[in-house]
């Protein structure tokens, strides 16, 4: 596998995370100020969903918040896909180590 075709992967997955986020952000922001409604941030997606659908300027932040938490998940993500296209059996296990120690904390976190 080419390094630079990992590289400019994850750097595409790690720029358009970046990028979609905070313009989901900054429209949010502003929705917010022209309509202020409940600040309660919500970082279940099926809720921030709702409060979007309710004409919320909250949802579209707390959807924006939640797309850059899992940028870097993404990422890890995506070079997973790329060492195993590469037949690079061992960054494979790490690669899938790495996803197994995130999901763990993601669960502990939440109890």
């Amino acid at each position: 596998m080419a390094q630079s075709s990992l590289n400019k992967n994850v750097r595409y997955v790690l720029l358009a995370g970046m990028v979609i986020s905070l313009a989901m952000m900054l429209i949010g922001l502003i929705a917010y100020a022209l309509n202020p409604s409940s600040p309660d941030i919500a970082l279940d997606p099926i809720e921030a969903i709702r409060q979007l659908l309710k004409g919320n300027p909250v949802g579209l932040l707390s959807l924006g918040i939640m797309l850059l938490i899992i940028t870097p998940f993404a990422r890890i993500l995506v070079a997973l896909a790329e060492f195993a296209r590469g037949k690079e059996w061992r960054m494979v296990v790490v690669s899938l180590v790495v996803i197994a120690i995130v999901a763990i904390a993601i669960v502990v976190g939440a109890a």
